[in-house]
């Protein structure tokens, strides 16, 4: 573009307040104005996050930079759920979010959901979630459409993990990596339902969040897993409610074998482990890193980076405010012409001061 047009479609910006001067740079050897850096303003909006389970609502709101500007927890009440199933929670949590984003005075520019199950990002739909009860496809923007005059995305809540390690710890993008996402949580919203770890995974490569067939990658059942199993794992016992109990140290150890070979046979150089307190989750990844190592058949490239997340608990709804701006500042397709090179969705880099 002509400098003229740039320097008007700046101005514009400025002007809606929307950019701001970040300082100036060095003039060029021939003289002239110095260099202006840009940046975006934060508290132009703010993005919210969303993210349910069997037991909580969580929510937060996060200004453009990334910075946290709420975030509550809730309790799902089981009769609530029963008599306004999945609908009524996502549209008192979207209520949450927009009394409080009123409280501040900053309008919502985005907000992203997610959700333990299958989910059809692009139609925005929820195929099936067993936690939550989700047995047909069920349309997430019909619940929110009465609610939201704004973007609303919707994605796995270990993908949403995957966003929160990328994008908000400023992850450099060459990086390949899995998100081992862990819940201890009721397994169905309702009554008397037992408690259980819970566990899904996330994978990314440089600044592609992968789906697999059908956005099903990531949904976990474990390689020892039979028919006589109560959980995702090989152990017959449906209820833990303490993760350090000797019930709780067996999962762990059985996921670190499921862990450890996928982390081995994909060649990731980076595994995180997240969703549960920090001591536990670190306990976790010294298991999983002494599997990796005695599975690994070679001394080159024996040693594999294993690490606590970032972000351990909140991680989803903070993952999915990620998300959001992801998607806002993200460079669109274009549509492809017989004189024009091909082009591929190219996320920009958005840096958080």
């Amino acid at each position: 573009m002509d400098k003229s047009t740039v320097t008007k479609i700046i101005s514009r910006l400025k002007r809606k307040n929307l950019v701001q001067e970040a300082g100036f740079g060095e003039s060029r050897p021939q003289g002239g104005r110095k260099t202006c850096f840009l940046e975006i303003n934060g508290s132009f909006a703010c993005v919210g996050g969303i993210h349910i389970n069997t037991e909580q609502i969580i929510v937060c709101l996060a200004d453009l930079r990334g910075t946290i500007l709420f975030e509550s927890v809730q309790k799902i009440d089981e009769d609530d759920y029963a008599k306004n199933g999945f609908s009524g929670i996502l549209q008192d949590a979207i209520k949450l979010l927009q009394k409080n984003a009123e409280r501040m005075r900053v309008p919502i520019a985005g907000i992203g959901l997610g959700v333990p199950g299958i989910v059809d990002i692009e139609n925005k739909k929820i195929i099936q979630s067993i936690p939550l009860l989700v047995k047909t496809p069920f349309d997430v923007t019909r619940a929110a459409r009465e609610l939201l005059d704004v973007p609303f995305f919707l994605e796995n809540d270990a993908r949403c993990c995957c966003y929160a390690e990328r994008i908000g710890n400023k992850l450099k993008p060459s990086k390949n990596f899995m998100y081992v996402f862990i819940e201890h949580r009721r397994l169905h919203p309702i009554k008397n339902s037992p408690k259980n770890i819970s566990v899904g995974f996330g994978f990314a490569s440089k600044e592609k969040i992968f789906h697999g067939a059908n956005s099903c990658m990531g949904e976990f059942r474990s390689i020892f897993w039979s028919e006589t199993s109560s959980s995702q794992f090989s152990l017959a016992t449906q209820n833990i409610q303490n993760l350090e109990s000797e019930e709780a140290q067996k999962i762990f150890f059985e996921l670190s074998k499921n862990v450890a070979f996928l982390a081995n046979t994909l060649s990731l150089e980076l595994v995180f482990v997240g969703g549960i307190e920090k001591h536990l989750s670190e306990n976790l990844v010294n298991i999983i890193h002494k599997e990796s190592e005695r599975l690994w058949p070679y001394e080159w490239n024996k040693a594999k980076s294993i690490e606590s997340a970032n972000i351990t608990t909140h991680a989803v709804s903070y993952g999915a405010m990620m998300m959001v701006l992801d998607k806002i500042f993200s460079v669109p397709d274009f549509p492809v012409n017989e004189n024009s090179f091909p082009m591929e969705r190219n996320s920009a880099h958005i840096f958080f001061a």
